[in-house]
């Protein structure tokens, strides 16, 4: 390889990584400055969703929504689901498995709305779509960042724990199958609408058994 494939490579290979642990680090930033920690997630979730849509407004990358009426009924029967436990969450405030503490109404607003948003628009979205330029198969593409959404989760724990825990692994190895799930279901719809949906709708859940 020329020297300036090689630089590609490494700027292609950074640029995954940086975006693979933007949410976790802006997290971890969120709580440098930031004394209410149900702010947090709930401010860099925000940011996430605010920067990529800007880069989504100027690139034209992705497309976000869905276009087929069974896919159009289907996400607004997911969505009514996800207001149901969104309401219920609210109501039974869960324990955090990592930090071991109560959530709030803010931090379960973020884990089960933004959050999924977030992730979706950074996994799906701005990675899936860098993949792609690489022009491989979509088995590739979805493999690819099913192994970086469950290597994200990772980044999550070292906020709480180090070293890691057993389950901090656990968990990463889970969102690996959940990324596999939700990219499968970006491939059949040909938006990020449907796993965003699905994905709050998996959060909701999740809460409910913590």
């Amino acid at each position: 390889m020329n020297r300036k494939t090689i630089l590609a490579s490494v700027s292609a290979t950074a640029c995954l990584i940086a975006l693979t642990f933007a949410i976790p680090v802006m997290q971890w930033l969120a709580s440098r400055f930031i004394a209410r920690s149900d702010y947090r997630g709930l401010i860099s979730s925000i940011t996430t969703i605010l920067c990529i849509s800007l880069w989504l407004k100027k690139t034209k990358a992705f497309s976000f929504h869905t276009y087929s009426f069974q896919w159009k009924t289907f996400y607004y029967l997911v969505l009514i689901a996800v207001l149901g436990l969104l309401i219920f969450n609210i109501q039974n405030q869960s324990v955090s498995k990592i930090t071991g503490l109560a959530r709030s109404p803010l931090e379960v607003l973020d884990l089960i709305i933004l959050l999924p948003v977030a992730e979706e628009l950074v996994f799906r979205g701005v990675i899936w779509s860098r993949i792609e330029k690489f022009d491989i198969r979509h088995i590739a593409v979805l493999v690819g960042t099913s192994l970086l959404f469950g290597i994200e989760h990772l980044g999550y724990w070292t906020q709480s724990y180090w070293p890691l825990p057993p389950e901090a692994y656990f968990h990463a190895i889970s969102m690996i199958f959940a990324g596999i799930f939700f990219g499968f279901l970006r491939l059949k719809s040909d938006s990020l609408a449907i796993p965003v949906a699905l994905h709050m709708l998996a959060n909701g859940a999740i809460l409910l058994t913590q």
